[in-house]
């Protein structure tokens, strides 16, 4: 018989059990004994897995759990907060270096391929380090600690990342949500536009549009603290209607200026729970006189299949208004081909995380030349966003890829210097 996975592992039921117990930890811990917080993407090799069915992602999991299970003390514990991040309390410490000593095993461990059915799955993991008091002195600025740490990690192609004290990476203060929320109310969020070129003409397409803390602020938040903070503490909707009206504004004076484009905005996985999300956009275009078919929704891979017949019926309703819809960050996720054949999308973006490694991982190859071949066969273009290099788009452009998105032609840029950029990269280009 097999036994529920609390009672093999020391994996926790639920995130608010990992934070109540993470809270209690850290009130124990002095200069004597510390906890540490590990934060840890798998980045799994069989994301797009083209016949995965429901039960692949829960076999795996259990597979891990159970790998855990000889590696870890009595007393450390885990929970996964996604189906490709888990987040570990080792507490009671004599030092750093004991928590480094867990994620050296923790990555032997993971070194090891996993056999689920007939798939083998691979993992290319980051890990970030935290303790507390040293990097942290409650459950939120630790996670925050560990969090800032595996985003480093995995920018800087390491492995793991060993958190800096508070005062050396200005760790984000207890009373953030203050501070977004004033933020917020004076509007003062900044957004920024990057093109999206399609790789047979040279030619810009669309742009995407990215909101960024106000550059002048006197506290400095990255954009993926400032998006989990307004999703966690419900001031997402607030946070989407300040940036999509600042973008309807934005089109508006391009288009006055002889400038028509595509402008795509990121929607979040609470807003596709919202039930008048439809009637609160359609608001909006009607305020700017904007048509729908000028913006594109992008939607994350792993937003979409929370609850798949709300989804798909929401999906439908925005296209039949007119929207362009996008999977973004695809591969990332778990959605099937049949989910996929449901929603009615106008392209796939394939996550960063594999452009980046493309040229030097034949994995990672293959993984984005699937990709481009699934969307194919659907009739879907595909746009790849993190490219940096020349050999990375002539990599793209023989596999037959159709957008790319990146620094090598474009960083994001405040709205006011689109058309000027757009006019000489055209004439550079020999486009029209």
């Amino acid at each position: 018989m097999t036994l529920p996975l609390t009672e093999l592992t020391a994996e926790l039921a639920s995130l608010s059990e990992f934070l109540a117990l993470l809270e209690c930890e850290i009130s124990r811990a002095d200069n004597g004994a510390s906890v540490a917080v590990l934060v840890l993407s798998l980045r799994r090799s069989d994301r797009i897995n083209a016949l995965m069915l429901p039960s692949h992602a829960q076999e795996a999991r259990q597979l891990f759990s159970r790998r855990m299970q000889p590696i870890l003390r009595d007393k450390d514990k885990f929970v996964f907060v996604s189906e490709d991040e888990c987040w570990f309390i080792l507490p009671r410490l004599a030092s750093e270096a004991l928590a480094i000593l867990a994620v050296h095993r923790l990555l032997n461990e993971l070194a090891k391929p996993f056999k689920v059915a007939s798939q083998t799955i691979f993992f290319s993991p980051s890990i970030g380090i935290a303790c507390a008091p040293m990097h942290g002195q409650s459950a939120v600025s630790l996670l925050r600690a560990a969090d800032i740490a595996q985003k480093n990690a995995w920018r800087d192609n390491h492995q793991f990342v060993l958190s800096r004290a508070l005062e050396e990476h200005g760790a984000l203060p207890e009373n953030l949500l203050t501070v977004l929320e004033e933020v917020l109310d004076a509007n003062r969020l900044e957004m920024r536009y990057q093109p999206k070129v399609a790789l047979r003409e040279r030619k810009i397409v669309s742009v995407e549009a990215l909101v960024r803390w106000p550059f002048d602020h006197a506290l400095k938040v990255e954009t993926t603290m400032l998006i989990d903070t307004a999703e966690r503490y419900g001031l997402i909707e607030l946070l989407t209607m300040r940036v999509l009206n600042q973008v309807l504004a934005q089109y508006v004076a391009w288009k006055n200026d002889g400038l028509d484009i595509l402008v795509w905005v990121n929607l979040s996985a609470r807003l596709l729970s919202h039930e008048q999300l439809p009637q609160v956009l359609a608001r909006a275009l009607a305020i700017w006189g904007v048509p729908a078919s000028s913006i594109g929704l992008e939607i994350t891979e792993s937003a979409l299949i929370h609850d798949i017949e709300h989804t798909t019926s929401l999906l439908f309703e925005l296209k039949a208004m007119g929207f362009h819809l996008s999977i973004d960050d695809f591969g990332t996720g778990y959605s099937s081909l049949a989910y996929l054949r449901r929603f009615p999308i106008d392209e796939l973006k394939i996550d960063r995380m594999f452009i980046h490694g493309m040229t030097e991982s034949i994995q990672d190859e293959q993984i984005v030349q699937s990709i481009i071949g699934l969307a194919h066969n659907f009739g879907l273009p595909v746009v790849a966003e993190g490219v940096e290099e020349e050999r990375t788009l002539k990599a793209l452009e023989q596999l037959g890829c159709d957008q790319i998105q990146g620094y090598l032609f474009a960083r994001p840029m405040p709205g006011d210097q689109l058309i000027a950029w757009c006019r000489d990269f055209h004439q550079a280009q020999g486009s029209t």
